[in-house]
């Protein structure tokens, strides 16, 4: 069953990570089709679109958490960050490609700006003080193959695309070298939705205030109107929002290595839709750029289960490489399975939670949980996980056991969704959970809920159960915000023998 439900996830991720690739390709098929038909400029369509796109992300920014919408902006320097990606990455970005459409196609200005994963890897060459690898050789020699195939149409001597086509396409694949290696650090501090949401609202509205687009007369005509709307809606927020799925089933790279389908899927749109010519050379060179995406982008690496058939430990899962598809989706944080050394810093954060408890009026008794024993335990098993941030500092610690625990036994007075007696047993349990007070209210708590997901799902289990103080309001909100249910409650003893109620919430994953 446990194979069965992580193959069904793997399955959506891929799903949806190609549908985010096709829904690239359509957008930028459709903005061949407002230009070369509807007569719209590629600087109107990209003020029109960041604006609108913009207002989208915002707006489920503030459902998802409206706190960081306001925290963001008493941190200048994320704003400064976030002003040049915006200038730099995401509006160069789109009116560099944009241009690169108006001046050949949507299919060869997709293939073109494909390029700049070349520039990505050689950034991270000499970043790293190394020379390209063979296989990232072979990528760099297959993209100038493919660039040359589709600006020559195999005459050497000639460029058979107009030169500022040519031109637009190369700043666009400079522009996307930008677009993922400027923003790492914000994006990991405030997330991708809000990083790129503020990124186009800067963007749009610095472009609109030069551009003026309420001054340039385009009709929008039915047609017209609906390839905006599709640009918007299916080719940005759409698009991202799977991509963004297929990170979470599938994973970082097979989701960015499944979308370099973007740049078939314009010239096949391109192609039946709009039917614009389609050479061999086109295909050639088409094909040359997908063989060298795969190249020069990192696999993952297959987890390696640890001694006793134990789960791989979060940090193979929490480690994607420097690119990870557009707009590099990288994790706010990191975690990894705690160590000895870890025992002080670890044993300082619980404590931070039990202060906590107190402010709440939680009365957690004389002995608290977990001793020391059982902490150094569960640390040597492997149980134990922190979190750090970008600087490496230890800033949250929660555990997730596999072992059965005798509090949910006989489901323990709580209508849980799985059977609680079942053999192999099909549930995790989430424990610990403690973050240190100077880094709540950053998205460190729905971190540390995907990664045990993920831990809890690499483990074969099908769900994750949580039981928490009932007057542990802030917890429990954030469980059910991640998809957890209430179960009614459990009844435990502790060490003396007193009764301790606690309100009990499983996931299914």
């Amino acid at each position: 069953m446990a194979e069965t439900t992580e193959g069904r996830h793997l399955a959506r991720g891929i799903v949806c990570a190609l549908a985010g690739g096709v829904c690239w390709g359509f957008s930028g098929t459709c903005a061949q089709l407002l230009m070369h038909d509807y007569g719209a400029p590629a600087e109107w369509i990209t003020c029109v679109r960041m604006v609108i796109a913009a207002a989208f992300f915002l707006f489920l920014t503030a459902v998802k958490d409206w706190r960081d919408l306001v925290a963001v902006f008493r941190d200048r320097r994320s704003l400064l960050q976030i002003a040049l990606f915006a200038v730099f990455g995401v509006l160069l970005t789109q009116m560099s490609y944009l241009n690169a459409i108006k001046y050949t196609s949507a299919g060869v200005g997709t293939t073109i700006e494909q390029i700049g994963l070349v520039l990505i890897m050689l950034y991270v060459c000499v970043r790293g003080r190394r020379l390209p690898r063979l296989r990232e050789a072979l990528g760099l020699a297959c993209a100038l193959g493919g660039m040359v195939l589709i600006a020559t149409q195999g005459e050497l001597d000639q460029l058979a695309i107009p030169p500022e086509g040519l031109g637009w396409g190369l700043v666009s694949a400079v522009a996307l070298a930008f677009y993922t290696l400027m923003p790492v650090r914000v994006l990991k501090k405030w997330g991708a939705m809000l990083v790129t949401g503020l990124a186009m609202l800067f963007g749009g509205s610095a472009a609109s205030l030069v551009v003026q687009p309420w001054a340039i007369p385009v009709q929008l005509t039915g047609g017209a109107l609906a390839a905006l709307v599709a640009i918007v809606l299916v080719g940005t927020l759409g698009a991202y929002m799977l991509y963004l799925q297929g990170v979470a089933d599938a994973g970082p790279v097979k989701a960015s290595l499944l979308c370099c389908v973007e740049p078939v899927s314009a010239m096949v749109l391109a192609l039946f839709w709009l039917h614009t010519p389609v050479s061999m050379w086109d295909i050639a060179g088409c094909g040359l750029i997908v063989v060298m995406i795969f190249l020069v982008t990192e696999r993952e690496k297959r987890p390696q289960a640890a001694e006793g058939g134990a789960p791989a430990p979060a940090a193979a899962f929490d480690d994607p490489p420097l690119f990870a598809g557009r707009a590099s989706v990288l994790g706010y944080y990191t975690s990894r399975p705690a160590r000895r050394e870890d025992f002080d810093r670890v044993s300082a954060l619980l404590d931070a939670g039990h202060e906590t408890f107190a402010a709440l009026g939680i009365d957690e008794g004389r002995k608290k949980y977990p001793s020391a024993r059982r902490l150094m335990h569960s640390i040597k098993n492997g149980t134990t996980h922190v979190v750090e941030d970008a600087h490496g500092r230890m800033i949250a610690v929660f555990a997730v056991s596999f072992s059965p625990d005798k509090s949910y036994a006989g489901g323990a007075g709580a209508a849980w969704l799985t059977d609680s007696d079942a053999e192999p047993q099909p549930y995790a349990e989430l424990h610990w959970v403690s973050v240190a007070p100077e880094a709540r209210r950053r998205g460190v708590g729905m971190f540390i809920l995907e990664t045990a997901d993920r831990i809890a799902r690499a483990g074969g289990r099908q769900s994750i159960r949580a039981d928490v103080y009932e007057r542990n309001v802030p917890i429990q909100k954030l469980l059910e915000k991640h998809g957890y249910a209430p179960c009614g409650t459990i009844s435990m003893k502790d060490v003396f023998g007193r009764r301790k109620v606690r309100a009990a919430y499983e996931r299914m994953l």
